[in-house]
Order: structure tokens, then sequence, then C-alpha cells
């Protein structure tokens, strides 16, 4: 027998493969507001990228799977060492190294120098 007591309404549409700079209203406004629309196509292949299902797993997983503080080894001898869960690693791998987050900083450090471009710290918050 099935019994049916009440819809659920309340609950986000799961973020899936979606970009999640293009399905940012708000973001997407305030990067164009402050000048910076001139690297949205950089802003949405990082969207893309972090929005894959494989990304917001890893990302499920860094979460719950916080990191572990190692004061002391079997012995005594202090350590002080912090383990991170792989997820952890392979996300800061993909967000800094894939997507061009480290070449955002430096094209933001050069564009400013070279012609003042503005928005280009927007452009690094956002990325």
């Amino acid at each position: 027998m099935h019994w049916q007591t009440h819809t659920v309404f309340n609950q986000l549409i799961p973020l899936n493969n979606s970009n999640l700079y293009l399905s940012d209203g708000a973001l997407c406004e305030a990067v164009t507001r402050e000048g910076a629309s001139w690297d949205s196509d950089f802003l949405a292949s990082i969207g893309q990228q972090l929005g894959t299902a494989e990304s917001l797993e890893l990302g499920r997983l860094a979460n719950v799977n916080p990191p572990e503080l190692l004061r002391y080894d079997a012995q005594g001898r202090r350590l002080d060492d912090v383990r991170f869960h792989p997820a952890w690693h392979l996300l800061m791998q993909g967000a800094m190294y894939q997507s061009g987050a480290q070449s955002c900083l430096g094209r933001r450090r050069s564009l400013r120098r070279i012609c003042g471009a503005r928005g280009a710290f927007y452009v690094t918050c956002a990325g």
C-alpha cells in the first residue's frame, strides 16, 4: 500500500551539471555593475567546471570529513600536522590550476598596471 502524505516543495533544485556562475544572477549582475564583464567568459568557464556533479560530490565529501589535527605521534613527539580528506586536495587542485584562478590573479595585477582595467578586483573575487 502506498500512502501519500504531503508534497515537499521547500527543497533546492539539485545543482548537478549546472554553471554556478551563470545561474547566480546576483553575482553576474555585480560583475557587470562593477565593470568586470570583460572577463565573464573566464568566469563562466570556472562556473561550468565547479558545477559538475563530480565537483559537487567532492565538496560534499570535503564538508563531511573535516580536517583532523594530529598533535602527537605514537611515541608522544609533537607533530602539529593537519590531515585533509583527499577530496579537499582535489578541489583545491582543480580550483587553483585547472580553472586558471592562479592566472586570474596575475592577469588582474598586470591589467591594473598596464591599462587600469576596471573591475579586475571583482573578477578575482568572483573567480
